[in-house]
């Protein structure tokens, strides 16, 4: 990995602790700088673990953001001329929104029975689990019971993780493991949260020790896992050769493990000031601004964007 003399054409922004700030908020700075990155040209797209559903509004409604790279690469989507409908197309109540649909332009769920491996495996823990398939976010009344709990915790502390409340954005299953049984070849991505990042630290070797899997953190306190070869770097490239964009015109923007697939792949590796130590070690730029003090913008302007 080496800083690219190629010119920026496409530049994916991690979400938590990169692009949002630790109100879940994109700066006007920010918004600014990146809007006229995108007037010249270059090809800004939202690069997240949540899935095409909880794409936080204040991105969608960002001019710039065409394209989204979703469930830690699992899925690519053309959002088109409308990518707040497109969000809300898979919220849970969209009939009370005006929607559009998006193009998926890249797909990559688990084998059948590899998905129930892993969700065998997270059966038991102290956590809550969400299931990722065609863009939603899925979860019980149980899970959502710990969810509740978690959301009211993280709002009384600051933090680096933007926290959205179920405003239609999740899905309610009446049972998971029913829908497990019927739909497992739609599962995108598990991601589950527990109590603490030392409980998840307990229960992460079960998951790594299972062969044909991608498991990274995107926070200290969860477990998100893919099927083998899915992260946000390989489908970083795959977006770009859909546009026509070589590798050496690619730049990743992140702070966290799983962000590191796409900051190893892309032609230029930019990671915050608050970014995992590890993490840092990968970058060609490290911005001296956090995510609560512009330092995307801060990246945008040293590269000339």
């Amino acid at each position: 990995m080496s800083t690219s003399s190629h010119p920026i054409l496409l530049a994916a922004l991690d979400l938590d602790g990169t692009l949002l700030n630790s109100s879940g908020e994109v700066s006007p700075r920010t918004q600014k700088v990146l809007s006229e990155a995108s007037d010249r040209g270059v090809v800004v797209i939202p690069a997240t673990g949540r899935p095409l559903a909880s794409l936080p509004p204040v991105v969608a409604k960002q001019p710039w953001v065409h394209y989204a790279l979703t469930s830690n690469g699992a899925a690519v989507w053309n959002l088109g001329g409308d990518p707040l409908g497109c969000v809300y197309s898979r919220y849970a109540n969209a009939a009370e929104h005006e929607t559009s649909q998006p193009e998926c332009i890249v797909r990559r769920c688990f084998p059948v029975e590899k998905a129930r491996e892993v969700y065998e495996a997270f059966q038991g823990l102290p956590g809550g689990l969400n299931l990722f398939s065609d863009g939603r976010a899925l979860r019980d009344t149980a899970q959502q019971r710990f969810f509740d709990e978690r959301f009211a915790r993280l709002a009384a502390v600051k933090g680096t993780e933007a926290i959205q409340p179920n405003d239609g954005r999740f899905t309610i299953l009446r049972d998971q493991s029913e829908w497990m049984s019927r739909h497992a070849h739609e599962v995108e991505k598990f991601c589950m949260f527990f109590h603490s990042a030392k409980e998840a630290q307990q229960y992460l070797p079960r998951f790594t020790a299972i062969e044909g899997v991608e498991v990274v953190q995107g926070a200290p306190d969860n477990i998100e896992v893919t099927a083998a070869g899915v992260n946000k770097g390989e489908s970083l490239l795959a977006l770009a050769d859909h546009l026509g964009i070589p590798r050496e015109a690619t730049l990743a923007v992140g702070d966290s493990e799983n962000d590191r697939a796409m900051l190893e792949k892309a032609g230029v590796a930019a990671v915050m000031a608050n970014g995992m130590e590890q993490i840092r070690k990968l970058a060609d730029i490290v911005s001296e601004n956090d995510n609560d003090h512009d330092g995307v913008a801060e990246i945008f302007a040293r590269l000339g964007l």
